[in-house]
C-alpha cells in the first residue's frame, strides 16, 4: 500500500527523525480503512505544515540566512562569470579560440551552475539548523521574486534584457539547493549521533 520508510524520510527533512517515525506510525494506523491516497495526502499536509511553521516561527532569521546565501551564491557565480569572460577575451586576443571547445573550458563554465547551488544548500543547512528546508523555501521565494523583478526591470527586447530559462535558471538550481540542504542536515544528524 505505502512505504513507511519513504514517508519517514520525507518528514525527517522537516522535523526530527523520532517525530517523523511517530507521525508516520499514526498516519499508517489511521489509513487502514482509508487507503494509500489518504496516507500520502496526510504525509504531504504534515510536511507542508511543518515546513511552513519553520518559516513562520523565526521569519527574520530564516529570511536573513536565505538572503545571505543568495548574495554569496550570486557573488561566486559573478566571480566565475567574470573570470570566464576574462579568459574568453584573452583567448580572442591570443588567437587560441580552439581551446574554448575543450572539456576543461566547458567544466569551468558549467560546473559553478551545479556546484554553487549545492554548496548554497549546505550553507543553508549550517546556518539554519533545524529549519533547513524552511530556509530553502525562503530562498526559493526570494529567488523567484528576484527573477520577477529582473524580468520586469529588463523586459525582452530591451538592450539589457535578461533571458530566463525557467527550467534551468530556477528549478534545477533550487533542486540542487534542496539536495545540499538535505545533505547538510543528514551530516549534522550523523555528527550528533556519533
Amino acid at each position: 500500500m505505502h512505504s513507511d520508510h519513504i514517508a519517514e524520510w520525507i518528514l525527517s527533512l522537516v522535523t526530527s527523525r523520532e517525530r517523523a517515525v511517530a507521525t508516520v506510525g499514526d498516519l499508517a494506523e489511521r489509513s487502514v480503512g482509508r487507503g494509500a491516497v489518504w496516507f500520502w495526502t496526510g504525509v504531504s499536509r504534515t510536511a507542508t505544515s511543518l515546513l511552513w511553521s519553520g518559516l513562520v516561527e523565526r521569519p527574520a532569521r530564516v529570511t536573513g540566512v536565505a538572503a545571505a546565501c543568495i548574495a554569496i551564491g550570486g557573488g561566486i557565480e559573478l566571480l566565475f562569470g567574470g573570470l570566464a569572460v576574462a579568459f574568453l577575451v584573452a583567448a580572442v586576443k591570443t588567437g587560441h579560440l580552439l581551446h574554448l571547445d575543450s572539456m576543461g573550458w566547458k567544466l569551468w563554465v558549467i560546473a559553478p551552475k551545479f556546484v554553487v547551488p549545492l554548496l548554497t544548500g549546505r550553507l543553508l543547512a549550517r546556518w539554519a539548523p533545524g529549519r533547513e528546508m524552511s530556509a530553502c523555501l525562503a530562498y526559493g521565494i526570494m529567488c523567484s521574486i528576484l527573477g520577477i523583478v529582473m524580468m520586469v526591470s529588463f523586459p525582452p527586447g530591451n538592450r539589457f534584457s535578461v533571458s530566463v530559462d525557467v527550467s534551468f535558471a530556477t528549478v534545477a538550481p533550487l533542486a540542487l539547493v534542496l539536495a545540499g540542504a538535505a545533505w547538510g542536515r543528514h551530516r549534522r544528524f550523523r555528527a550528533l549521533q556519533a
